[in-house]
């Protein structure tokens, strides 16, 4: 069980919440805890891209030390997603739209993406346990562009502009709630079928990038018991653990 009661490290400017919770990690007796920043000079998202860092919207980083298999680390996207989800539906005033969660780890706001997640092993002192970093960003009032999928903020779809210290309160009340209830992979699939209702784009037909840069089309049919997104097309059926949904779909 993970204590709802969490320490907060706040810098005006850092290079990024997941690099500064690397240096900490040997500094601290206490996990987990939250590193969050005004700005970040370099902000980094999935294939280490650029994370536009825009001051008013929420960078932090989670700071586990947990014993897991590392096989169930994964899980943590989605976990993590949800629980990005469930904090802006949280905000939300209209009921028309619904808040999406991308696979892998990103949400969905009207086709456009206000949120990511990066998942990283930190380098730390003991061979029982793992320290993961749960990098994550949100658009709370502004959003870069030109960006590869379109993007969005908070402010804009809906209408409310969240305060960044607001916003971490029920985030990190959110995911250490899903974080209690997964009980490291015990209750994964009660986990995935919550994700699953929330889907961006299930059981229609989506372009994927992969990691070697091949893109291919095929109908998304749901997610296996390990969380690959099962792809069909050329009349069969793919799992891939790797990859994204392209935009130009």
């Amino acid at each position: 069980m993970i204590s709802k009661n969490i320490e907060v490290f706040k810098y005006n400017e850092i290079d990024s919440t997941n690099n500064e919770a690397q240096r900490l990690i040997e500094k601290k007796d206490d996990f987990p805890f939250w590193v969050v920043a005004d700005i970040q000079t370099s902000g980094r998202g999935r294939k280490n891209r650029f994370w536009s860092s825009l001051k008013g919207n929420f960078m932090g980083t989670l700071v586990l030390k947990i014993t897991i298999e590392k096989q169930f680390i994964p899980q943590l996207s989605f976990i993590t997603s949800l629980a990005i989800k469930e904090t802006v539906d949280l905000y939300k005033k209209s009921k028309g739209f619904k808040v999406m969660v991308k696979w892998p780890n990103d949400i969905i706001i009207n086709d456009r993406k206000c949120a990511g997640i990066l998942i990283e092993n930190l380098k730390g002192k003991g061979k029982d346990f793992e320290f993961l970093a749960i990098g994550i960003g949100v658009n709370l009032i502004l959003h870069p562009k030109n960006t590869a999928f379109k993007s969005t903020n908070l402010l804009n779809e809906l209408g409310i502009k969240i305060k960044r210290d607001d916003f971490l309160i029920k985030l990190s009340e959110n995911l250490i709630n899903k974080m209690n209830f997964w009980e490291k992979g015990k209750n994964f699939p009660m986990i995935l079928s919550s994700w699953l209702e929330s889907a961006y784009k299930l059981n229609e037909v989506i372009s994927m990038t992969l990691p070697d840069g091949k893109i291919i089309e095929g109908i998304f049919l749901g997610l296996n018991d390990e969380g690959g997104l099962i792809l069909s097309h050329e009349n069969k059926e793919t799992v891939f653990y790797t990859g994204e949904i392209y935009e130009n779909l």
